[in-house]
Parts: C-alpha cells; structure tokens; sequence
C-alpha cells in the first residue's frame, strides 16, 4: 500500500513534537553540593503532572544492603512551587513520606536539603564528595518507571570537580575523550538512577577494556600507597573471567569506586549495583580485596538482574521478603573464589583453603542447626544486619548449598551439567536482565530440569532444613577429604551482638552474652557505640571490632539512656575446630576427571 507523500512529512513532524514533549517530561534532579556545611541542596522538577496530590518519598533501605535505615532523618527544609514559583502546601503525614498539594498545576518543583552527606574539603576548598541515591533522591510515588535526569553543580571554590558514575552522560556535555567531567546524565527510571553511586571531585582513575566495554578504577581517600596497577590487574581479569562466564558484559560502562583508608581495619566491605560497585579497602591489595571485587562484580548478573521476583522493581518503604537471599548472597560467594580459580588468580591450593575456611566457620557455628538458609534469608529485616536471622549468615551457609549442588549435579550427571548450566539457565528466564525475576521456587526447579532427576529432597536439605549438610561425600564426588582438626584454635567473640541504628550513625547493642566479655565490661542491650578508640567512623568501629585478637584492650564509648559512658573492653575469645579440604590421592580416576572439569570449568 502506498501512502500519498505528505504523510512521510507529517509522520516526521509528529515525531519531532512527540520527543521535544518527552524531553520535557523528564524528571529531573539538580544537585547543589555545599562542603561549608556538608549538604546536597536538591531540586526535583516534576513535569506533566495530573494529579491533585503529588506524594514524594525517601527510601528506607537500599537494595543490595538489608537493614532499614532512617534515611528521612537527613531529609530538611522540605518545600514546593509550581511554573510561577508560587509556593505550595506541603503535608508530612509519616516519616518517609510528604504530600504537596499541586491543585492541578501541569509541573512543579520539590527543594530539600540532604544533612550529613559525604563531602571533603582542603584548606577551606572542596575536594571531594560521595552520592548515594536512596539516601539522596526523593522519588515520586507512581512515577517510578518514567525516565529521570540528573544534574550535578561544582561546589563554590572547587579546583577540581570530576564526576564518576555509571549513569549515561547527556549526549554533547562531555569534554571529548575525557570520563568524569560530565554534569549531565540521563537514566530510564528512578531504581536506575538510585543504584548509580557518584564519585565527585579529586580521586584517581584508571581504564581498561574487558568483554568489549570500558571499566573505570576510581580511588578516593587515602590511596596515595595502593598499588594501583596490582589493583587494576585484579579488577581486568575478575571482569575477563566473569564476562567470559555468562558470554557478555550487560552494561555500558562499569566503575569499580574504591574508598581507601589507611592501616588494616579500613575495608573489606562492598555494596554491589547496576554497573558499579562501591567497595572499602585498605593500602595494600590483598587476597581479601580480590574476593570483595570478584563477589560484586559476580553480583551484575546474580541479584541485579538474575534475582528473585521482588528485587525489582523495588518497594523502598516496605523491604521485600524472599527466601532465596543464601542464592542472591551465598551463591556470589561460591563463584567469587571458583572463578578467580578458573581465572587465574588463586591456586588449587588457595581454592582448597577457601573452601576449609568456610566449612570452619559454618560447622564451627551452633546456629546451623537451628536456622535454616531459607528461614536465614526470609527473616533478615528482623535481624536488621544484612547477613542473616538467627545467628546464620546466608552468605556462609549458601556458599555451601552452593558447592553442594553444583558437586551433586556433576556427580549425577557424569560431568555433563554443573550448577554453571543452572545459573545460565536463570540467566535466560530472567532475560538476561531485561524481563522479571524468578519466582520462589524457581532455582529448585531449575536445579531439576538440568540435572534430569528430581534432586527437590536434596534441595530441601540444603537449603530448608536444620540438618547437617553432606558436605563430605559431595567432596567425595570429587576425589576430595574433608577432615576437622583435633586441636582448637582460638578466636575472637565479641560475646555481644551489634547492628548499625536507622540513622547509620552509630552501633547498636543488640544482646549480651551473659558472663562474657562484653558482660564484664558492662556493656548493656540498648547502648548505643559511638566510638572505638576515638574513631566514629562506623564502618571503622565494625572492622576495628572484626580485627581485634583475643585479650587485646578496646575503649568503647557508648551512649547509654542518653547519657556518655566510656568502657574498656577486652576482646573475648572461644575454640574454633579447623576443617580441612585436601586431595585424597587414592580418588578413583571418576573422581579425578569431575574434579578437573569442575576446577577448570572445562
């Protein structure tokens, strides 16, 4: 069929007016950095607006990190115009929440400020600055979906004012050639621009390309003694690997944002996103930090995108509940040291001592038998610690549900499918990030369908009971020996439980071990733990506490009903049970062959 020629023309002129419209319904932010006071003065413009209440709010969690957090108590001077700068009636009827009354306006605008952010200067001039968006970004309820902006200011007196983000730049607002100058970026939806941390400011940088896509390495802090080309080695060859695993990069660009501190207790931790991660480590680069960067950037494909059907999109003011977290968390662990095996940058032997650490610490943990991965995973808002209910991390209990299953279905398959095939296999279903999670029961299913048998009663036990997992004859499978050590170890044991406030300002005390060290010291439930040895830092305090050997002293400065209360604590301690992975050199040659195709991935 032929159309008449003025169509085409008409056709093009409609186009054209339908993106300046959409250009124009962007929602967008404008970020005002002030260092003087350590805020982000935001503007939000609201465009298109049909509604005669628009409800704005602040998330309380942030996906990837399990814990509620008051993020609404740094939220100020909350205000709304419309197109004439008219002010607006702004209601606050919970904490998270604010209703402005818009009387039909078609736009208007949202300024607040942001309290206590992450903001540096240097002799009196700004120097850097750390965005996170969850604390930062107010969303619009129902609006979530719509393709957002972001707009990012130099700060007064800034000599230099870099940008690093894994956010797309505004085309025609960069300097070519160069990554972080741009101010302008763009983003399809709210969950996107919220887990695109942004890096301002001064910090160093480097690049390589893997999987065809350009990765960053930023460093902020204290990193003038990190050895940066070891560092940029280890980040090139985990995203080699990784990329090589599951046949891509599903990303534009990626930043590995590394905040460095000096001495042994300043990393260590990481919080994983899109196309980025942000992760804590020390001046020197060690087997630790390779796990940390391996794990995270396992996470772009297991969690941020092969995830359980209620991690996106997100609620932000009702945490989600899945039973599957030992999956999401646990499974990235199994892969963070097998592929860093497969890779290249740890030895059989380095693998087989990984593996005997966290039998360690899962056989040596009384909470295995009571909790089980799923009940782990399912209750951790009650725990409020981002590991696990119940005294059961689901990292170290699912890497083990991990290794099992992929050791049993060798073993039942003959070496000819793997817990490999089970995460390509999600990797599909969900495809490949662009369609919904997978449900509930989804990875026992998928764990039957590729093996060819029904392994649901194995699964049970693994993943759904407090039994003691088969550990052993899986390592069997592979002409391997699990052997527990006669001789304890000692360890350190806080001997008390703490967990970060809703504010992230501060430790809070959760039990008490009765007649332990935290006991004798006269800590209670309820304090709260400003300081360890002067530093307030909380991320800090918590490896300071990781870090501490058995007997050695700690001042601890607590607020208690208000009130300070500076006590010295001395590092309890209990016996540990060493587990040991070893080659059983009398394995039949079965064995041998399915350990050799399990550690190659050949």
């Amino acid at each position: 069929m032929r159309f008449p020629r003025l169509l085409p023309l008409m056709l093009l002129l409609g186009l054209l007016c339908a993106t300046a419209a959409n250009a124009q319904s962007v929602i967008t932010y404008h970020v005002a950095p002030s260092v003087a006071d350590k805020t982000y003065h935001i503007q939000l413009d609201i465009p298109h607006n049909q509604d005669p209440i628009v409800r704005v709010q602040i998330p309380v969690w942030s996906p990837g990190a399990y814990i509620v957090g008051d993020y609404a108590a740094n939220i100020a001077d909350l205000s709304a115009t419309d197109a004439a700068h008219k002010p607006l009636l702004v209601y606050h009827p919970d904490q998270n929440t604010w209703e402005i009354a818009a009387h039909g306006a078609p736009s208007l605008s949202v300024q607040y400020t942001v309290k206590n952010v992450d903001l540096e200067a240097v002799d009196g001039a700004p120097r850097r600055g750390h965005l996170t968006g969850p604390r930062t970004y107010l969303y619009v309820v129902g609006r979530k979906a719509e393709p957002v902006a972001l707009s990012i200011s130099d700060p007064p007196g800034a000599k230099v004012w870099r940008i690093a983000t894994s956010l797309d730049p505004v085309e025609g607002t960069a300097n070519p050639g160069t990554f972080g100058t741009v101010h302008d970026f763009a983003a399809p939806s709210y969950d996107v621009l919220a887990d695109a941390p942004v890096e301002m400011g001064d910090f160093a940088e480097d690049m390589f390309t893997a999987a065809g896509k350009p990765h960053y390495v930023v460093l902020y802090g204290q990193h003038d003694n990190v050895d940066r080309k070891k560092l940029v080695d280890i980040c090139k060859r985990v995203a080699e690997t990784e990329t090589g695993f599951f046949g891509g990069a599903p990303y534009h660009r990626y930043v590995f944002e590394f905040r460095a501190a000096n001495g042994r207790t300043g990393g260590g931790g990481g919080l994983e996103h899109l196309g980025s991660a942000e992760i804590g480590t020390i001046t020197v680069v060690d087997d630790r930090l390779r796990f940390v960067i391996a794990h995270e950037f396992f996470h772009l494909w297991n969690v941020k995108r092969i995830r359980p059907f209620v991690l996106g999109p997100f609620n932000y003011v009702d945490p989600p509940h899945t039973n599957n977290l030992w999956e999401s968390e646990g499974v990235t662990d199994y892969y963070a040291d097998l592929l860093s095996h497969r890779g290249g940058l740890i030895t059989n032997d380095d693998y087989l001592k990984h593996l005997g650490e966290t039998i360690t610490t899962l056989q040596n943990n009384p909470a295995r038998l009571k909790v089980s991965a799923d009940e782990s995973s399912w209750h951790v808002w009650d725990a409020n610690n981002s590991q696990g209910y119940g005294g059961l991390s689901y990292y170290t209990k699912g890497e083990m549900v991990g290794l099992c299953l992929d050791l049993k279905i060798r073993q039942v398959t003959g070496g000819q499918r793997s817990l490999d095939d089970v995460m390509r296999a999600l990797w599909g279903q969900v495809r490949h990030g662009e369609g919904p999670g997978y449900g509930e029961d989804d990875i026992e299913k998928t764990v039957n369908r590729i093996s060819g048998q029904d392994l649901s009663g194995f699964y049970d036990l693994l993943a759904r009971s407090h039994e003691e997992m088969p550990l052993a004859d899986c390592l069997a499978y592979m002409g391997l020996t699990l052997t527990r050590s006669i001789q304890p170890t000692v360890v350190s044991d806080l001997q008390m439980n703490v967990r970060p406030d809703r504010q992230f300002s501060a430790l809070v005390v959760n039990s008490v071990e009765p007649d332990g060290a935290a006991a004798k010291a006269g800590v209670q439930v309820g304090d709260r733990l400003q300081a360890v040895n002067g530093v307030t830092d909380m991320r800090a305090m918590f490896q300071t506490l990781r870090a501490t050997a058995p007997g050695k002293t700690l001042t601890l400065s607590l607020l208690r009903n208000g009130n300070p209360v500076d006590v010295t604590y001395t590092m309890g301690s209990r016996d540990q049970y060493p587990w040991q992975v070893t080659v059983n050199p009398s394995a039949p040659s079965e064995a041998v062959r399915l350990r050799q195709q399990w550690l190659s991935g050949k």
